[in-house]
């Protein structure tokens, strides 16, 4: 795994003075004996880096072990969720207010992008029927497929306020839990989507199997997850968006994710890149520049507000189009199939 610091091989001097990448620490692939990996039971993993909750800045330090065996990348210790929960509240991305309350018919389009993009990759595979969205945060795919009136919806999200939010703002149903409580019918669904979400969950076996009882013969899973081969988590290492402490527990590379899905009974239909690769991408200077001494602070700024200016928007379209294309964008989406398990 790639993780040199930014702007040159190792030994380099940036002109900023920015910080060398942690990982490269004495404790970088020290065993951690107690680790237990939830995919394969392997006992002991390798200690990746260590860090802090970049996103929200609240307090706390958190630790990426590897397993040995499957290569699973997860958070080790785990916090419960009574602790974790609150990594979730306040200002959290996945809590976003609907779209159709927007008063910028400017911002109203922008936003839609995505929720689009999401609604069509799925109807690829499946034009109607029952879908479940895990996850579903504020609401803003459900309010999407809801638009369509083909498809008869539920969601599930263990926020209180995002789930009371949906129910009010869309009503449409949503099962306050996390997904390890929810008992759903067997063979009751036709989707299951969980975008940004396998990565969040404690225990994604026991996910995997719970929504291959809940699908009908031939139902599809949707997922989107963090790409660890993607461009940016080889060049921001540590920093890089798609590891999120200590809200991501779970990192799966490609193959480790086809082969865990096979396993649970799931064919691979595709995968695309299509999702948020500029506000990912701003997410990762933020984290690294976070780490830049105080002489640097304004150069930080300097380089953000230039991010975010159309001039730096516009610019930074095509080369993200094109790690899109590649398949080396952030976030990967994923179709899989039902299909036999093979326990």
């Amino acid at each position: 795994m790639d993780m040199g610091p930014i702007g040159g091989p190792e030994g380099a001097h940036s002109s900023l003075h920015t910080p060398r990448l942690h990982h490269r620490s004495e404790q970088h692939g020290r065993l951690e004996p107690d680790a237990l990996c939830a995919i394969c039971g392997e006992q002991g993993a390798l200690l990746v880096f260590r860090g802090p909750d970049r996103l929200m800045r609240l307090p706390g330090e958190f630790q990426v072990v590897r397993c040995r065996r499957c290569t699973t990348f997860y958070q080790w210790p785990r916090l419960p969720w009574s602790e974790l929960q609150r990594y979730y509240e306040g200002d959290y991305d996945s809590y976003a207010t609907a779209i159709q309350d927007e008063p910028s018919w400017l911002r109203r389009a922008v936003r839609r992008v995505y929720p689009r993009k999401m609604r069509h990759f799925v109807e690829r595979f499946c034009q109607t029927g029952q879908l479940l969205d895990v996850g579903c945060g504020s609401g803003l795919f459900l309010e999407e497929m809801q638009q369509t009136g083909r498809w008869t919806l539920q969601g599930l999200e263990p926020t209180a306020a995002a789930a009371d939010y949906v129910r009010r703002r869309f009503g449409i149903p949503v099962l306050e839990q996390t997904f390890e409580q929810a008992d759903l019918p067997a063979e009751s669904l036709d989707v299951v989507t969980l975008w940004h979400v396998l990565e969040h969950v404690a225990d994604p076996l026991l996910t995997l199997r719970t929504i291959w009882h809940a699908l009908r013969p031939g139902g599809h899973l949707i997922c989107s997850i963090p790409n660890y081969e993607s461009l940016s988590r080889r060049l921001f290492g540590p920093y890089w968006v798609g590891w999120d402490l200590p809200r991501h527990l779970f990192i799966f590379p490609r193959a480790t994710l086809v082969a865990l899905l096979e396993r649970e009974g799931f064919q691979p239909r595709a995968d695309a890149c299509f999702m948020i690769s500029y506000a990912s991408l701003g997410h990762s200077l933020d984290f690294w520049q976070q780490e830049w001494p105080a002489a640097a602070q304004p150069a930080a700024t300097l380089l953000r507000r230039l991010y975010a200016s159309p001039i730096g928007r516009l610019g930074s379209y095509p080369p993200q189009l094109l790690v899109e294309r590649l398949g080396l964008a952030t976030v990967t989406t994923w179709a899989f199939q039902k299909a036999a398990r093979h326990d």
